[in-house]
């Protein structure tokens, strides 16, 4: 087990390797590899354990009635997942997890989470950082949703990474067509409203990086009524 690796997550965040060692002596744990595009938990199976991702990243996916899938988010190195799941009553993951490039997590149970958490308060205390944090992502999806039409997706999107990067450019970190999805829309339609932003002086694009050049009228986009 590479602690020093494990001493760099959010779940073990702030614990020396020693500290991580002894914790996890004598837990259950499950290291498993997974090449690309490889289903690591389909949606409705039961989750007993949280995963946290050592190498590689990992996409959560939800199907529609139509059978399309949509990328509801990306996990990176260090992230975990189902850590929501694993204590809920009806404890089913309620999307797929799918790895995006060869990843490999590893699993730890629910009864060794709760021992831990016993045993450390420093481990209690992230992993409480940790469901707080998928409260609020869950509460930005909740808004992003009752967005109605694609500009003000597109706005609201622009307008959080503004805040996060803290530049008018904004560099992406997902594709064209994981932006799309992302939106719910096919890449001809994003494209097509990017496109229009550009010739209203809104924004300009390049490659992988978005200049947002009027702010103001990015922020009146949000509460106009369609």
């Amino acid at each position: 087990m590479n602690y020093s690796k494990l001493s760099k997550t959010k779940l073990f965040k702030g614990m020396e390797e020693n500290d991580i060692e002894r914790l996890l002596y004598g837990c259950s744990l499950v290291q498993k590899s997974f090449e690309k595009d490889e289903i690591i938990a389909f949606e409705g199976d039961e989750c007993t354990s949280i995963g946290l991702i050592l190498d590689g990243m990992v996409d959560i996916k939800k199907a529609s009635a139509s059978g399309k899938e949509y990328t509801i988010t990306t996990l990176l190195p260090g992230d975990t997942f189902g850590e929501a799941v694993v204590f809920s009553s009806s404890n089913f993951f309620p999307a797929m997890v799918v790895a995006k490039c060869n990843t490999t997590i590893l699993f730890i149970p629910k009864e060794a989470i709760i021992n831990m958490s016993k045993k450390c308060e420093r481990f209690l205390h992230n992993y409480l950082n940790i469901l707080s944090d998928r409260i609020l992502l869950l509460n930005s999806k909740l808004k992003e949703s009752t967005l109605i039409t694609l500009r003000q997706k597109i706005c609201n999107f622009l307008l959080e990474e503004f805040k996060k990067q803290k530049s008018l450019k904004i560099k992406l970190s997902l594709s064209k067509q994981e932006l799309a999805e992302k939106f719910n829309v096919q890449r001809p339609s994003l494209s097509r409203e990017l496109i229009k932003m550009r010739e209203e002086g809104l924004i300009d694009f390049w490659g992988k990086e978005i200049w947002i050049k009027n702010l103001e009228r990015i922020e009146d986009c949000l509460y106009e009524i369609h």
